[in-house]
């Protein structure tokens, strides 16, 4: 049974939080990707939570958390995750992130090392160009001027494969649902947390447990991009889905549950 808990930061936002799973686990914080909630873990949460204490949150402005106004950056994301390790009582654990969580990993993998056991960083970048920040203004000013349903289809034609739009109608409805409850505050402020993004360089500093998780046909996070990113950590590694787009564990749960049972084992 779950029962979720408020933190409130500093600045006035409030962070919804959920611990359930094995008491006595591992703990496990899953950080969810920009424009969706922790209901994106709903397809792998069941086998996590027989093996780890599993503490999910949704990111602010996302699910049940607000935003105040104003330009956080990544590592604000990463205190507000810290914050929530602090508040289910760990003072370690394991990360798991998809896109923006996996920035926030990476982030806090750098600054407070010390408060992971180790990182499955999925689906994300650690730098941004010109051409990618000139495409999420062109997002905000989409969600600004016609709403978030304007962006509900180019989200999904980014996130899956045109045969996963075609083929799981059932997945691309609930996708579609969480988009919807993303606030405009919530999305621009981390859309600017991520134009804020520079840390590729800083990588080689990591010295924790890493395994990055692409996908194939993920155009929002390539594979070139992410072994990139591996041959920057000393002793990460980079397993790829195929097929796979942005959203894992959405689309290939049984693998992301594998692969990261087995990377806790390794990383133990």
């Amino acid at each position: 049974m779950s029962h979720q808990h408020h933190i409130t930061r500093p600045d006035g936002t409030r962070i919804a939080y959920s611990v359930t799973g094995a008491n006595q686990g591992t703990p496990l914080i899953l950080s969810n990707s920009l424009a969706t909630d922790a209901r994106m873990w709903e397809k792998v949460l069941p086998a996590l939570q027989a093996q780890f204490r599993v503490i999910t949150y949704d990111t602010r402005g996302h699910g049940e958390s607000s935003c105040t106004s104003g330009s956080p950056s990544l590592s604000d994301l990463s205190q507000d995750l810290i914050a929530v390790l602090d508040a289910a009582g760990a003072s370690k654990a394991l990360l798991a992130g998809v896109s923006l969580g996996g920035m926030t990993g990476m982030t806090l993998a750098l600054e407070q090392p010390e408060r992971l056991l180790g990182l499955m960083a999925c689906n994300c970048r650690a730098r941004i160009n010109a051409e990618g920040i000139a495409g999420w203004d062109q997002r905000v000013q989409l969600f600004s001027t016609q709403g978030i349903e304007a962006l509900v289809p180019a989200t999904l034609e980014r996130w899956f494969a045109p045969d996963v739009r075609t083929g799981d109608t059932v997945l691309m409805t609930r996708m579609a649902d969480i988009i919807r409850t993303t606030t405009l505050a919530g999305y621009v402020s981390c859309v600017n947390a991520i134009k804020g993004m520079a840390m590729h360089d800083q990588l080689h500093r990591i010295q924790l447990p890493v395994l990055y998780l692409a996908g194939a046909q993920d155009d929002g996070a390539p594979v070139s991009e992410m072994q990139a990113m591996s041959t920057e950590v000393k002793g990460s590694r980079c397993e790829v889905l195929d097929p796979c787009g942005h959203i894992s564990p959405m689309q290939r749960p049984d693998d992301f549950v594998r692969l990261l049972q087995d990377f806790a084992t390794r990383a133990a």
